[in-house]
């Protein structure tokens, strides 16, 4: 009788610690979790940007993270971490001496990938007298001009870029918007730098910055640093229309996960057909068609044009205005800049003039760039 009680006590011990243990949280099955970090707000669009690109894959799940979580076990949820566009220096002052260790470590001890986007691609460097993380083989040099212009700059792919990103394999040039992003030489260290394109581009449009610098540098680098990939874009694929799919695929590439496809609503590498690099006339007439936006009805329609066609880096930010424009050619031509523009973060927006609109025209046109801008979400595809 002891024996059997023995043996009845064991077995509900053992039920009783199964059921009472904490459940181990696991990542979902085929799904790829993404952090995009936010060092406090300092670049509020950078990350907005990021997190609408990714959300064009239907297996990516992303969320903004600070500091606190990549120091912490809640990041080990994830598989990926990205670095957005903003200042560098901001994003390593925010993680701390022990959060940019704690970064390598979970790069080359747990296999948690990270992709770097302008500033994030300074802080994945080896730069002299700069607060980086040392994961790429390369550091940014003529960091005394950073500050050198921006534009729409070209770039090709190298063999290796081809195999990520074999959509562009047969096209000798590419566009991507770059806004002063690091000029990078091999930092001849121990990790081993990889190029996937190169910038043909010599942006130097500010006063006293050298020419011949950006040009014929790595344009998007990537490797492999212990367990984990790590790549980064000199440029911002993520607000370029068109290209804006290349951040959710170099993540899939990172994490090892499947190339998939994505729409042709989002792959669009022709929407660019030439180089704007912003200098001052361009400036001039980019502050022109901005005013313009708040101009006449035939200002403002030729204007929503303009601002698409000259790259213009902050038509991002007015153009959802004018879906509660007075005149309802003006709300119509707007909704359709958005689809152009792929701005996902304005469904908020386009959703209200939808449902408030009166003009029976203009509502049909709102109806389907509605649609259509939903569509560009991974997660309206099966």
């Amino acid at each position: 009788m002891n024996k059997f009680l023995t043996i009845g006590a064991l077995l509900i011990a053992l039920l009783f610690t199964t059921f009472s243990c904490k459940r181990v949280p696991t990542k979902a099955e085929n799904r790829i979790k993404v952090g995009v970090f936010d060092k406090n707000g300092d670049s509020p669009w950078c990350i907005t940007d990021a997190v609408e690109a990714l959300k064009i894959d239907p297996k990516i799940d992303c969320e903004v993270i600070r500091a606190s979580q990549i120091v912490s076990d809640e990041i080990l949820d994830f598989d990926a971490i990205v670095f957005p566009g903003g200042s560098g220096r901001s994003e390593t002052m925010s993680l701390g001496e022990v959060g940019i260790e704690r970064v390598v470590s979970l790069v080359k001890n747990k296999g948690v990938a990270v992709v770097g986007i302008c500033a994030g691609a300074y802080i994945m460097t080896n730069t002299p007298n700069y607060p980086s993380l040392n994961l790429t083989g390369y550091k940014a040099i003529d960091i005394e001009h950073d500050h050198r212009g921006h534009g729409l700059a070209k770039f090709s792919l190298t063999e290796e870029g081809e195999k990520i990103f074999p959509e562009l394999k047969d096209r000798e040039i590419s566009f991507c918007q770059y806004y002063e992003g690091p000029v990078l030489v091999s930092a001849e260290d121990e990790i081993e730098e990889g190029s996937l394109g190169t910038m043909l581009s010599d942006v130097h449009t500010v006063e006293g910055t050298p020419a011949n610098m950006t040009n014929n540098r790595p344009f998007i680098v990537a490797n492999t640093v212990g367990k984990g990939k790590v790549a980064s874009f000199v440029g911002h694929p993520e607000c370029t229309p068109g290209m804006r799919w290349m951040l959710p695929r170099i993540v899939r590439w990172a994490t090892n996960n499947e190339m998939v496809k994505y729409p042709k609503s989002v792959m669009r590498p022709d929407f660019f057909k030439e180089e704007i690099i912003y200098t001052k006339d361009i400036q001039d007439l980019q502050s022109k068609y901005y005013n313009n936006l708040s101009g006449s009805k035939e200002e403002k329609l030729e204007a929503i044009d303009k601002v698409i066609e000259l790259a213009c880096w902050s038509s991002k930010k007015w153009i959802p205005g004018l879906l509660r424009d007075k005149d309802a050619d003006v709300r119509s031509k707007a909704s359709i800049a958005l689809v152009k523009l792929e701005r996902t973060d304005a469904l908020a927006d386009l959703e209200a003039a939808f449902a408030n609109e009166t003009n029976d025209d203009c509502k049909i046109q709102l109806e389907k760039s509605l649609t259509e801008l939903k569509n560009i979400l991974g997660k309206n595809r099966n």
